[in-house]
């Protein structure tokens, strides 16, 4: 009688199984970079543009930046990220329904909880002292991680020259840095004249 083949170890049934998902892992990988970078960009968009600004964004600046006075994540952030966030589920539902890519869908759902535990993370620093009165360290042009000490930094020094409106990945910040001299020219400020003088490059004015 032949042998039985021998069975494979647990790591290779792992390996194998993943192996059948490569598309859907790499759908969800695209999914959370775009999602990352979208929210880096508006970040940015958002500090040139004063009306939108003063009305919207303002008011997690004056939160943060004062002594902690409620929860880490309060009614209105809470609803300012789910609001992004279903609507990115929603526009994901429907490519996984046309594709049968469920890692559209999946993508959605780990940015979704994504934000809302990096929120609390990032905002961790936030007690019963100013965060001017803490007086952080400068970070690092990283490449890493966006640190609560790296966002810490864009609440005492919005204005700095180097740029810290990363949610996830520090290097979108390094190439934002890069691309900050020519698209600064798209944002509703530098149109409607209310920056002093287009930047050269490296150079980042105050808004």
């Amino acid at each position: 009688m032949p042998l039985p083949a021998p069975r494979p170890s647990p790591g290779v049934l792992v390996l194998s199984t993943l192996a059948d998902y490569i598309p859907e892992l790499i759908t969800v990988f695209a999914v959370f970079f775009v999602a990352d970078m979208v929210y880096v960009l508006d970040h940015y968009f958002v500090h040139y543009d004063r009306d939108r600004y003063r009305k919207t964004h303002a008011r997690h600046h004056r939160r943060y930046n004062g002594p902690k006075s409620g929860p880490q994540l309060d009614a209105f952030e809470l609803s300012t990220y789910n609001s992004a966030a279903f609507g990115l589920l929603v526009a994901m539902s429907v490519l996984t329904l046309f594709t049968g890519n469920v890692g559209f869908v999946a993508g959605a759902a780990l940015k979704w909880v994504h934000s809302l535990v990096f929120h609390c993370y990032q905002h961790g620093w936030w007690t019963g002292v100013s965060i001017r009165n803490v007086r952080p360290d400068r970070p690092p042009a990283s490449w890493g991680l966006a640190t609560a000490s790296y966002h810490a930094w864009h609440h005492s020094n919005p204005n700095d020259t180097r740029f810290t409106f990363a949610e996830s990945w520090a290097g979108f910040d390094r190439i934002l840095e890069k691309l900050h001299p020519w698209l600064i020219r798209f944002t509703v400020d530098a149109r409607a004249g209310r920056l002093y003088h287009l930047p050269a490059r490296g150079e980042r004015p105050s808004a």
